[in-house]
């Protein structure tokens, strides 16, 4: 038999469906090789042992999102966390989620495989360099512009990215996207280049509920911009934080020129990070 290679969507603590899809690739472990697109944590209902998995079959992820979310959280007192945030560090005890933090501190930004680049959200429009592009992009980028990041970039292989739920599964030329909504109650996709075949297995049941609020959850994965305000004056949809977001009037924690680069490029980018020092 020859070698194989598995690239799996955001797992989101669907474990069930995570062991589902591994088994339905007849993953042959010392030969197979899987990775992963990132945010295998939040929102989903076995968290630590989805997490369990990918570290005893070897899989080889990229850190997402939500990974980098928790890893900053952590590194703030508890004095400095939001009520979604005490909410969900409270679905687990806080050494599972210090373990947790120790394994995803690991995880690279991306990884140049031999058929793919894998990255958790996708690239930087304008930058040729991977080293040059900005990590909250890298992590969170959907739209630039007001056009999905893909329409604007070219890359030497094909670009392997996860993040974009509501998008769904992309499969044009050079960009494979596989985050098809397991934990919303869709599916867990998954991609191998030596047989150009998709493996997908559907979700169980819908863990968490599709919101156009913006980040209203206690599984949020970041400060809602605006969560300090009185109740009556917080922005209540992700097209409202946007807005506010172009318009300045909530301010970046993060005050340089690229980061004034990001809001006016893609204000979601901004929305989902400016509540971190």
């Amino acid at each position: 038999m020859n070698c194989r290679t598995l690239y799996i969507g955001d797992v989101h603590g669907c474990a069930d469906e995570l062991e589902r899809i591994v088994e339905a690739f007849g993953f042959v472990r010392g030969k197979d090789t899987l990775y992963q697109t990132g945010d295998v944590i939040n929102k989903g209902p076995d968290m630590m042992r989805a997490l369990r998995f990918v570290q005893d079959n070897g899989i080889l992820t990229v850190r997402g999102n939500h990974e980098e979310h928790l890893i900053r959280a952590m590194e703030l007192p508890e004095s400095g966390w939001t009520e979604k945030q005490r909410a969900r560090f409270a679905k687990l005890p806080m050494e599972e989620w210090a373990y947790i933090v120790s394994v995803v501190k690991r995880w690279p930004l991306w990884r140049d495989t031999p058929h793919a680049l894998l990255v958790h959200a996708g690239l930087e429009p304008g930058k040729a360099r991977l080293e040059d592009m900005d990590p909250e992009v890298v992590l969170s980028v959907r739209f630039w512009n007001d056009r999905p990041w893909f329409e604007q970039i070219k890359w030497n292989k094909t670009v392997v990215f996860g993040h974009w739920a509501k998008m769904g599964f992309v499969n044009r030329p050079g960009f494979i996207g596989l985050d098809a909504g397991c934990v919303y109650g869709k599916k867990l996709m998954a991609w191998c280049p030596e047989e150009d075949r998709f493996y997908e297995v559907p979700a169980a049941r819908e863990y968490t509920p599709v919101k156009d609020r913006a980040k209203t959850a206690i599984d949020a994965p970041c400060l809602v911009p605006g969560d300090k305000l009185p109740e009556k004056e917080q922005p209540k949809t992700f097209e409202e934080i946007k807005q506010k977001i172009a318009n300045g009037d909530i301010a970046l924690a993060n005050g340089s020129e690229q980061a004034r680069k990001i809001r006016k490029a893609s204000p979601s980018i901004a929305a989902e990070w400016a509540g971190y020092p």
